[in-house]
């Protein structure tokens, strides 16, 4: 049985799908730009790469004791970090290349995205923090 659109909540999963579109849609706004700046539009997908891999990373780490919350914790801060600086770098990128086709559209669109993500994983580390409060406390 379907859900309405109105009735439905984000998903808690939500910050990998937004990860991997926004991987996605980095990869698409700059595989056909020209190749004089290549390099530059390399950074960004290698950046965006890093993202989900400390996503993926950060989620895949069942946690039992205090150490694997910290590395599940300390994944998900680097891919907040790394998000930051993917909002500076392509807002760099924009104001460098604007002429040759990025579009302000497709940057503020792209940006949305990575706003969103933080906002999930900043919601994700807070969860977690609840929901291992029995680990945090313990000795």
């Amino acid at each position: 049985m379907s859900v309405k659109a109105c009735d439905r909540s984000t998903s808690n999963m939500e910050f990998l799908k937004n990860a991997r579109d926004i991987e996605i849609n980095i990869i698409k706004c700059t595989i056909s730009k020209s190749k004089k700046y290549r390099f530059f539009y390399q950074k960004l997908i290698d950046m965006s790469i890093e993202l989900l891999n400390h996503i993926k990373r950060g989620n895949s780490i069942y946690v039992e004791n205090k150490i694997d919350l910290g590395i599940r914790n300390q994944e998900f801060k680097l891919a907040i970090a790394e998000c930051q600086a993917l909002l500076s770098q392509i807002e760099i990128m924009y104001f460098l290349f604007k002429d040759d086709g990025i579009s302000i559209k497709l940057i503020e669109n792209i940006a949305s995205m990575i706003n969103e993500e933080i906002k999930l994983l900043k919601g994700l580390l807070k969860s977690d923090k609840e929901k291992y409060k029995r680990i945090i406390e313990s000795n």
